[in-house]
């Protein structure tokens, strides 16, 4: 009797410390590793789960008899991520009593994992390893999954790092928000000005895929707006965390800056001019100003005042007060930059003081012809030419002197005569994305140019410019998504928007869309097997002259895809008739839970349970 249980002492002794634990051949059928759920009604994809998949399986089960005691191994949880080497472990010292573990926390929901599960013998013993399980990205979860995916915890701390969202190219009517692209498959965009709108101005159906990552909102110029986020990684939108911007203003349009400096007063009995910007500061869009008042007299500038947003009261000039046998201009040159950061200048207005008997410098283009008359009062001797400039370009400063290098073209002109050929200029080597100017300069003794007077010059590429082409990218039985080019520059030339129309061949049903340049340029709400004759146009951006339309595309016929197929519902799941002793159909339980009618040899109708059945 002492033997055997001697024996029996040292027997356990050596499965508590020295045996070595062996994976069942099938051990890897026996777990399940995915994303932590909640029944059906929640999928956590920022949380790991590993559980036996057999309700009164323990994790000893993935063991072979003889050495899977709770004494004899532990688990243990190892993540990489896709795209690099080293095993992160998540979780050790997990009992094999257990069924299942659940606290492997912050995955990135977009992002791809392989988990691996280890055995660990508390003896030392060698580890045991399962084959590599694959998780994520949630949004290859089914449909019904995505619809109930959650946050477990950190949905907010997510978001914090993941969501920067910022402001870009703000103008007079819309500004853009630019963000990287986001894990969530819902974002709602809010807007307020004064208010909160009392619905969504944009509701963004996140492909994750091919994500959005950049909104254009159109709005009202020199006003203030805050935007606001609702970001949901389901599909439904029923989470939603939010996500505030700072306040952005927006630029002044042309018509409020008329409003702003141009206003002045100039009396021609008393020869005084008054001006006053005291109400700028009203005005919540220009952060600062400054400005000059000179004496334009045949391109010599002179310095009359000066004064800033910093100090600036109501002023006035004398200007019959000032000495000149010749004409010349008082004009007010003002520098501004927005809240928004964009610095820019113009001429606020400018009087002509005239002379008796005597012409001012003038230039114009009279159809194939350039116009010009010059002040008696220029040197005799100076030198005069017509040049071609960009508008927008660089070179001039107060002075009114302009660099040669800074012009297009110049052309040498006869002072005894009154124009030139338009064609003097080489127009074929002018940019189509671009705004010019023609200037009548003098010749300064340093060679370079002063400013005599200067007029618009509409750009002859213009008239030639090449119309776009439409494609075909993508279209369903009810949407038509195009792709557009640019023929003319190759994409060089900043877009404004894109118009599209498409039209039935039939002249029933017309769609018109117009689209900011960072929106995928889909037409819905078509009908089905329809062919549409679709066209586009391009909106450019032309610096010193504003919106340019392109001509109309030649039309693209396209043909809407065909209603998807309803899906085939069962009424009845397949039956399965057993005999019974007697020759009666007996209830049998059919696969898909439905409750099943089963004849019976009197043609009685016999319900049949399924598994699910209630």
């Amino acid at each position: 009797m002492w033997l055997v249980r001697t024996v029996l002492v040292l027997l356990v002794i050596y499965q508590a410390q020295g045996c070595q634990p062996e994976l069942k051949e099938d051990a890897a059928s026996l777990l399940t590793v995915g994303y932590d759920k909640q029944g059906s009604t929640a999928v956590y994809v920022d949380t790991l789960s590993v559980e036996m998949k057999g309700r009164k399986q323990k994790f000893s089960d993935l063991l072979q008899p003889g050495c899977n005691g709770r004494k004899s191994a532990t688990l243990a949880i190892e993540v990489r991520k896709e795209g690099t080497e080293e095993w992160e472990e998540k979780a050790d010292d997990i009992r094999i009593t257990r069924k299942n573990y659940d606290n492997v926390k912050d995955l990135d929901p977009c992002s791809k994992y392989e988990v691996r599960v280890l055995i660990k013998p508390t003896s030392g013993g060698e580890i045991r390893e399962l084959p590599i399980f694959p998780v994520g990205p949630f949004h290859k979860l089914d449909p019904e999954e995505k619809e109930i995916a959650q946050f477990k915890s950190g949905a907010e701390e997510y978001y914090t790092e993941h969501f920067k969202p910022e402001y870009t190219q703000v103008s007079d009517n819309s500004f853009t928000v630019k963000w990287e692209p986001v894990c969530a498959l819902v974002i709602n965009v809010w807007l307020k000005e004064g208010e909160w709108k009392d619905e969504p101005e944009k509701v963004i159906q996140n492909d994750i895929e091919n994500p959005t990552t950049e909104l254009t909102l159109d709005v009202e110029p020199c006003k203030q707006f805050e935007v606001m986020f609702e970001i949901s990684i389901d599909s439904e939108g029923n989470e939603l965390l939010e996500e505030y911007m700072p306040t952005v203003t927006t630029d002044p349009d042309k018509e409020l800056l008329s409003a702003i400096f141009p206003k002045h007063n100039y009396d021609n009995t008393s020869s005084v001019l008054k001006w006053d910007y005291t109400a700028i500061d009203e005005f919540a869009c220009i952060k600062s100003f400054s400005y000059k008042l000179v004496k334009d007299e045949n391109g010599e500038i002179v310095e009359l005042s000066e004064g800033n947003d910093k100090v600036h009261q109501a002023s006035e000039l004398s200007v019959g007060a000032l000495d000149s046998d010749c004409n010349f201009g008082v004009r007010m040159e003002v520098e501004y930059e927005t809240v928004a950061g964009r610095k820019d200048s113009l001429d606020a207005f400018e009087e002509h003081i005239q002379k008796k008997d005597q012409k001012d410098n003038t230039i114009s283009i009279n159809g194939s012809h350039i116009t010009y008359t010059i002040n008696p009062c220029v040197e005799p001797e100076s030198e005069i030419v017509i040049g071609l400039k960009e508008i927008g370009r660089d070179g001039k400063g107060l002075s009114g002197r302009t660099l040669e290098q800074n012009l297009e073209g110049i052309i040498n002109v006869d002072k005894s005569k009154t124009e030139i050929e338009r064609s003097s200029f080489d127009e074929t080597k002018l940019k189509p994305c671009v705004a010019y100017k023609i200037m009548l300069l003098r010749k300064t003794v340093d060679q370079d140019f002063k400013e005599l007077e200067t007029a618009e010059f509409e750009n002859p590429q213009w008239n030639s410019w090449k119309a776009p082409s439409v494609s075909e990218k993508e279209n369903t039985s009810t949407s038509i998504t195009l792709d557009i080019a640019d023929l003319e520059t190759d994409g060089e030339c900043l877009v404004s928007n894109y118009n599209i129309s498409c039209q039935a061949v039939d002249g029933g049903d017309t769609k018109q869309k117009m689209f900011h340049a960072n929106e995928e340029l889909k037409i819905d709400d078509l009908l089905p097997e329809t062919k549409y004759n679709c066209k586009g146009r391009i909106v450019h951006t032309i610096p010193g002259s504003g919106a340019f339309e392109t001509p109309w595309s030649d039309f693209v016929v396209i043909e809407t895809a065909s209603l998807p197929l309803p899906e085939e519902v069962s009424t009845f799941a397949p039956v399965t008739e057993v005999e019974s002793e007697d020759s009666t159909s007996v209830p049998v339980e059919s696969e898909d839970s439905t409750s099943v009618p089963v004849e019976s040899e009197d043609s009685t109708s016999v319900p049949v349970e399924s598994e699910d059945s209630t």
